[in-house]
Formats: structure tokens, C-alpha cells, sequence
């Protein structure tokens, strides 16, 4: 794939493509980098966004390109000072040909431990930074986003697949049409489906509800799954068979697992729709359309 990197470093008053550094105290200080990317090559088109502290927001429009707009804060209180935090973290953006991919930290353009390990003072340097992101894409455009801390992913009028990720906060999903992956940690996830998918899909928290609203005319299969909260819908449904329990041999003995989920039919049946959480209530509800 050929791309275009943009690397855009924190050094106080040194930006080419950034807005005017506002500073607020000695220890904080603001800017707005501002950014149109785009893809060399036709076809089907992927937006992707790695953060670590901060939110990430994402709208569907009427055009051709990707807008970015990064909204950044960094605290040296208590800090090596800016000069340490410019080294360590770097906001890159890069135009490929089918991807336009943005990372909060250039050296780290994920949101997981790299190898199982996260590098050494990592965590020193992005607790005094936080970038919050609003992202204008092409209504068809693919999504793969993620973040840590401190902010909800919230995605309005997309209509490409998604693959959309949080740790410490909230998913919000809104007049969406693809299929895909959306899970968080701790957080509560809705999202609301302007057309229903045509692929298997799945919905995941640890801590907090799922309320998923499709339009009335779903055909699916559910499975459905909590452990401390209730499973609700308001769809008509048929009760499919349990999957059979999966024998394992353990100290001369079977020990049978069961996956609990509650697998129901929602008209005449179609993708498979895995809806998953812990401590929170599961809602499958029917929208206005």
C-alpha cells in the first residue's frame, strides 16, 4: 500500500498545521491540528483511529475526503516538562490507498500492548496528554476505532462496517447500516441501526448496559447472554435449541461447559447477533422504522 505520512509532533509553538497554542497555566496547554486526508485509490475505503486518553467521534457526510480535527491537552504538572512529553508522543496521520489511518501516538498505533508489553514509561507519558478527535468521513467509509481512557467513541451515520473498540468509557452508535464489532470494558453501548446487517454481529461490556434498537422488519438470530441482569425484547421471537454442552476431560474426569447464551429467532432467522455483557441488563429493542 502507498502512503503519505504526516508526522505531527506536541513542541509548543512549532506546528505548520495547527491552530494558535492556548495556554491556560504554566502546566497546560491546548491546540487544535486540523488535517483533510484522502485515499489514492477507489474501491471500498477504511477509516482507522487508535487513541489512548480522549474521545473519538465520527460522522457520516455527503463527501470525498476525511476531515480530522484533534483537540489536544497536555499537563506538565508534575512532568519532566514539555520537552520529555514532545519526544515521547507524536500524533501521526497517514493517506494510503484504501486506508486513512490516524493515531494519537505515532510510535504506538494501537490501542493493545505491542508484543504483550507495554513500553517502559509509556503510561508516565500519556497520563498528561489527552487528544479528543471529530472525524468526517464518506458515509460508506469502513471504521476501525479505538481507545483507552477518558473518552466515549461515538459514531453518527456511518454506513460501512465497523469495528469499533473502548476500555474506560461509553460507545454510542447512531443511524448506522453495516455489520461488525463493537465491545468496551467499562461502559454502557448503544446503538442504533438505520438498516439491519447483513453479517454476523456482535455487542460486548463488562460493566454496564446494551441497549441495541434495530428496524422492525429484523430477520436475525439472537444469542443473548448476562450474568448479574436481565435479557429483554421486544421483537416476537422463537426459542432456538441450547448449543449441547462441550465435554473436557480433567483429572480422569468430564467436566461439561455450557456458553449460556439464550438463542432466539427474530423472523425468518439470518445473521447470527451475539450480545454479550456481565453486570448489566441486555435490551434487543424494535425502532420507528
Amino acid at each position: 500500500m502507498t502512503s503519505r505520512p504526516f508526522i505531527l509532533t506536541c513542541a509548543v509553538g512549532a506546528f505548520t498545521t495547527v491552530g494558535a497554542v492556548r495556554a491556560f497555566s504554566p502546566a497546560v496547554a491546548q491546540d487544535t491540528i486540523r488535517r483533510t486526508l484522502r485515499w489514492s485509490g477507489g474501491g471500498e475505503h477504511t477509516l482507522e483511529v487508535s487513541n489512548v486518553n480522549g474521545s473519538i467521534y465520527v460522522v457520516g457526510d455527503d463527501r470525498q475526503d476525511v476531515e480530522m480535527i484533534a483537540d489536544r491537552t497536555i499537563d506538565t504538572n508534575g512532568r519532566d516538562g514539555f520537552g520529555e512529553t514532545r519526544r515521547n508522543i507524536r500524533l501521526d496521520a497517514t493517506e494510503g490507498t484504501d486506508t486513512v489511518r490516524i493515531c494519537a501516538d505515532a510510535e504506538r498505533c494501537s490501542c493493545g500492548p505491542k508484543d504483550g508489553e507495554w513500553p517502559r514509561e509509556w503510561w508516565r507519558d500519556w497520563d498528561s496528554v489527552r487528544v479528543d478527535f471529530t472525524v468526517r468521513v464518506p458515509k460508506s467509509t469502513r471504521l476501525r476505532l479505538c481507545t483507552i481512557n477518558h473518552g466515549a467513541v461515538t459514531v453518527e451515520g456511518v454506513e460501512g462496517d465497523f469495528d469499533v473498540s473502548n476500555v474506560n468509557g461509553r460507545i454510542e452508535m447512531t443511524g448506522i447500516r453495516g455489520s461488525g464489532r463493537a465491545q468496551t470494558v467499562n461502559g454502557r453501548l448503544n446503538a442504533r441501526f438505520a438498516a439491519n446487517p447483513k453479517a454476523p454481529s456482535s455487542f460486548r461490556t463488562v460493566n454496564g448496559v446494551i441497549e441495541v434498537v434495530f428496524p422492525r422488519d429484523l430477520s436475525a438470530d439472537l444469542r443473548m447472554k448476562t450474568l448479574h441482569g436481565g435479557l429483554y425484547t421486544d421483537f416476537d421471537v422463537t426459542v432456538l435449541p441450547s448449543a449441547p454442552a462441550v465435554a473436557e476431560r480433567r483429572n480422569g474426569q468430564f467436566v461439561y461447559r455450557n456458553d449460556r447464551f439464550a438463542a432466539v429467532r427474530v423472523g425468518r432467522g439470518g445473521p447470527q447477533i451475539t450480545f454479550e455483557g456481565v453486570n448489566g441488563d441486555v435490551n434487543v429493542l424494535r425502532g420507528d422504522n
